[in-house]
């Protein structure tokens, strides 16, 4: 699976003025994006992490030091903490987390990419939606093989942190606490977190909804750069009907909190995006073909990626 994330740095091309495919090679000069100037952030002794803080309770642990730029996200109740999966395992995240909370902590995985489990084996409780490739990954782990290539030339351009050895670098098995199923309430006391289950980007794809914060945690159903569907499990028809889902929700929340890239996004994008995904289901859209047929659609924020079938 992961070395297809390569692909997309690949596919990250634009065109210069004579028509010509040009591929920036060092994507970080663009950041910081604009919207961490609009967020309080927040010191902490883990410099891979930039933390931020959007509301009372929600933390955001993001790292830009890495093409995935992974968030999670640290949400208190009153008698425990959910962490929305764990990232790329590069910086310590057990360790920030426990410097801005001294609650239980339940890491709340939005799927089983390696990029979103990689330390759930520091966490005493994890729970996952119960999919078998979900299971595979707490049984199995990701290898050394797998795990790198998230390190690969293009990929990382910050210093790694003290005590992280790439020669090391792999995600150990995991113990999952509590198998999530659609509809279920995670009851943090005083904050309630339903999972809705959103396949499309991979089977056991979950948002979490907050109705009383307003929010919904998207994991990989959506955010702004480039969503994809060709690795295995994807499916554009299904994040379709998953998209379509989200779009009946509105009156619940107004704000998506995603995985990746940026946080504290306006709800009404999912209606751009819903588009987009039907008309490319319609064979409409101009696209950049890319390795073995994969085609990259660009809608401005964001861009989806798919394999045609």
């Amino acid at each position: 699976m992961c070395e297809l994330f390569a692909v997309v740095l690949r596919m990250n091309i634009s065109r210069d003025s004579e028509g010509d495919v040009v591929r920036p090679s060092r994507w970080w000069e663009a950041l910081p994006r604009p919207i961490y100037a609009h967020l309080r952030r927040l010191e902490s002794s883990q410099p891979w992490f930039e933390v931020y803080k959007v509301e009372p309770g929600v933390y955001v642990f993001y790292e830009p030091g890495q093409f995935e730029e992974a968030i999670s996200y640290l949400v208190l109740g009153r008698d425990r903490a959910a962490l929305v999966d764990t990232g790329c395992g590069i910086g310590d995240i057990r360790a920030l987390s426990r410097e801005f909370t001294d609650l239980p902590i339940m890491v709340v995985n939005t799927h089983h990419h390696i990029d979103h489990v990689a330390q759930n084996h520091l966490f005493e409780e994890v729970a996952i939606f119960d999919h078998p490739m979900a299971r595979r990954a707490a049984e199995e782990g990701y290898s050394h093989e797998e795990a790198i290539k998230l390190l690969s030339e293009g990929l990382v351009w910050k210093p790694f942190p003290e005590g992280f050895n790439p020669e090391a670098y792999s995600v150990p098995p995991f113990r999952v606490t509590r198998w999530l199923r659609d509809g279920d309430v995670i009851d943090l006391g005083g904050r309630r977190l339903e999972v809705i289950h959103t396949p499309g980007h991979s089977p056991d794809s979950i948002c979490l909804l907050d109705r009383e914060s307003r929010l919904l945690w998207t994991g990989d159903t959506f955010y702004t750069g480039a969503i994809y569907t060709y690795l295995p499990g994807g499916d554009l028809e299904r994040l379709i009907e998953s998209y379509r889902r989200l779009v009946d929700l509105f009156p619940l929340y107004d704000r998506l909190m995603p995985s990746h890239n940026e946080p504290w996004i306006e709800k009404e994008i999912l209606l751009e995006v819903l588009k987009a995904a039907e008309e490319i289901k319609a064979g409409i859209g101009r696209y950049l073909e890319g390795e073995g047929g994969i085609r990259r659609y660009d809608y401005g924020r964001f861009s989806l990626i798919v394999s045609p079938r």
